[in-house]
């Protein structure tokens, strides 16, 4: 008698314990849906791929890498004109209006984001900068770029590396760069001229134009049109069949409005060009010998780079930037010069 209630006890101990175990798995289960069904979201800004086609490029990027993590991306572009910078705006207001958390973001005017207000009002919207620098803005979590300042350094090495190959004394050099709605437009040139200002000042290199200044070779826009306006203008300074011996074009669009330009001036033996992107309209430039060089700027690991800050916001566990700029962390994505010697 003694061992059927010992064995009519241990049954229901068995049976109450099979019950939790079942309610435990299934508490595990239903919050492992709840993770896969439930997947975190995340804004992504950028300017459309009608101006610059390498935002179609960083558009897949960043959806692939955001999607291998498991999150859920809503994309929304812009021109890259003053309309599109206010659409921009307003499609960063509706975002968290509608409850984003989790931002990326490539300003087309980062002034306009700022003056905007809009990140201020919502400090727990963690914002992350893809590519292009947003400064002033302390509700900025991370920048993910490049250094800006580097790749003006090596465009303008390059362009003096030819200058010390050449053997001359004497040479001319124009600048073609990019609108100051663009942070990193200024970096570049910057970046340059730590480099080229010795030459221009003791007059090793001559900037027939006189336009020596950021504010003074800035453009409107970074559009093949607006470089093709530039160098127009830079020709002036020349006679009849002359231009310059060195380029420093910003960009591969400046790139491309500079020797559009030059041809309409019927240049025929083109100068030595930089540009920035290695776009295919450079890399056929350069395989046609119009332009010399562009600079990669790995747009996979950038994107990788941006993903993974937004994982670590995400996951509330973020990570330690070597770099800063303007005191906010900052992931940089490695650049890699390109010529004909590379194709």
């Amino acid at each position: 008698m003694i061992i059927m209630k010992n064995r009519i006890l241990w049954l229901l101990i068995a049976i109450i314990l099979s019950g939790v175990l079942t309610s435990w798995l299934t508490s595990c289960s239903d919050n492992d849906d709840n993770k896969d069904g439930g997947k975190e979201s995340v804004v992504i800004l950028l300017p459309d791929a009608s101006s610059i086609a390498r935002w179609a490029v960083d558009r897949a990027n960043l959806e692939s890498v955001m999607k291998s993590y498991g999150f859920q991306t809503h994309v929304h572009v812009a021109p890259e004109t003053a309309k599109g910078a206010e659409q921009q705006v307003q499609q960063l207001k509706d975002a968290i209006a509608n409850g984003a958390k989790y931002i990326v973001l490539t300003a087309i005017d980062y002034k306009r984001i700022n003056k905007s207000g809009v990140l201020q009002e919502h400090p727990d919207v963690q914002v992350v900068c893809h590519d292009r620098f947003v400064l002033d803005n302390p509700n900025i979590a991370y920048f993910s770029s490049t250094d800006t300042r580097e790749i003006g350094r090596m465009q303008a090495m390059f362009l003096l590396n030819h200058f010390h190959s050449k053997g001359d004394s004497h040479m001319t050099v124009e600048f073609l760069e990019g609108p100051d709605t663009d942070v990193n437009a200024k970096d570049y040139f910057e970046g340059a001229m730590e480099l080229f200002k010795q030459y221009i000042d003791n007059g090793d290199l001559e900037v027939k134009s006189g336009k020596k200044t950021y504010s003074q070779v800035k453009s409107d826009s970074w559009n093949v049109s607006d470089g093709k306006k530039a160098m127009q203008d830079r020709l002036e300074s020349y006679g009849a069949g002359e231009c310059p011996d060195l380029i420093l074009a910003a960009n591969d669009n400046l790139a491309q409005g500079a020797i559009e330009a030059l041809e309409e001036a019927g240049i025929t033996d083109m100068p030595v060009i930089t540009g920035q992107d290695n776009t295919a309209t450079a890399q056929a430039n350069i395989r046609s010998g119009k332009q010399t060089m562009t600079i990669d700027k790995n747009l996979k690991d950038m994107a990788y780079n941006t993903a993974m800050i937004i994982n670590s916001l995400i996951s509330k566990s973020p990570v330690h930037a070597s770099e800063s700029v303007s005191g906010v962390p900052t992931f940089y994505s490695k650049t890699t010069l390109v010529t004909i010697d590379s194709h």
